[in-house]
């Protein structure tokens, strides 16, 4: 996968907290709950905490160390039940080179404040799968740090993905269409194969071309939504990869997502079994929208 680790600040009613984030830790945590690990193209600066380092070794990961360059710092305010983002520090974007590597397999890209560069993005039109989470591409840092989304529109880069997956807002901002069945549809005339809007606590719509479906959410007690949609991205990727087809997937990403946001940071306290049995439930209940 392609994208920055991060440092996230969580701030909550009950208090805040220190935790190590970005959409690598979590697709890590994911694929090690499913037996598996994954390699990531990312960056971290000296200031990332020991104890940090020595969780990303225990899931495999082995980011590039940049000197001179803080690791990526987010804070995520969840007071007043909506999520408010600001970034503290930008670790050094990727360059096209340093994912030549892993241009050729199946890769996530997924930016998260701009890290990964248009002609970084491109040189991974060759992977044999590309999936897409484009939040990094519409977040905008306004002087004092706070982050606003714009619309972000890249024909050339959307056209090579095979999985797209975003928020319905960040849907609506890419596409310029309302309806979410109409703005998924605009996605596959530009050449994206599967395409997937997630819609918190009420699931996802997944289109497949001339078929869409809604995937329920698994309902639970939330502790920390922060990385829900990494954990959901992965989780869909690695089972479609497994062969699983696309509305299993999806279930079983929902429940992964599920487990998630149980916990605070990027861990997992449920079982595979668990998981699995969360997944058959949500995929009973899934229904068709179109085709």
């Amino acid at each position: 996968m392609v994208g920055h680790i991060a440092v996230d600040r969580i701030i909550a009613e009950r208090g805040s907290r220190v935790q190590l984030g970005g959409p690598p830790t979590y697709a890590a945590a994911t694929a090690k709950l499913l037996g598996l690990r994954i390699n990531a193209v990312t960056k971290i600066g000296g200031d990332l905490p020991w104890g940090f380092r020595a969780r990303l070794r225990m899931l495999g990961l082995k980011p590039i160390i940049v000197d001179g360059y803080e690791t990526t710092r987010f804070i995520l305010d969840y007071r007043g039940g909506q999520r408010r983002l600001s970034v503290e520090a930008v670790c050094e974007a990727i360059k096209p080179d340093e994912v030549e590597n892993a241009s050729r397999d199946a890769v996530m890209l997924t930016p998260i404040i701009g890290e990964v560069p248009r002609e970084t993005a491109l040189r991974l039109r060759g992977a044999e799968i590309l999936a897409l989470d484009p939040q990094g591409y519409l977040r905008t840092l306004n002087p004092d740090g706070s982050i606003v989304l714009r619309p972000w529109l890249d024909l050339e880069l959307l056209s090579a993905i095979d999985i797209y997956k975003s928020t319905l807002r960040e849907l609506r901002l890419i596409t310029g269409v309302e309806a979410p069945l109409k703005a998924l549809g605009r996605l596959h005339e530009i050449g994206v194969g599967e395409a997937i809007a997630t819609l918190g606590d009420e699931g996802a719509i997944l289109s497949l071309g001339d078929e869409a479906y809604r995937i329920p959410a698994y309902r639970v007690e939330a502790v920390d939504p922060t990385g829900a949609g990494d954990v959901y991205l992965a989780a869909y990727l690695i089972e479609r990869l497994r062969g699983g087809e696309p509305t299993w997937c999806g279930a079983f990403a929902s429940a992964t997502a599920s487990l998630i946001v149980e916990t605070a940071g990027a861990s997992f306290k449920a079982s595979s079994r668990e998981l699995r049995r969360r997944a058959y439930e949500i995929y009973g209940e899934v229904k068709r929208l179109r085709g």
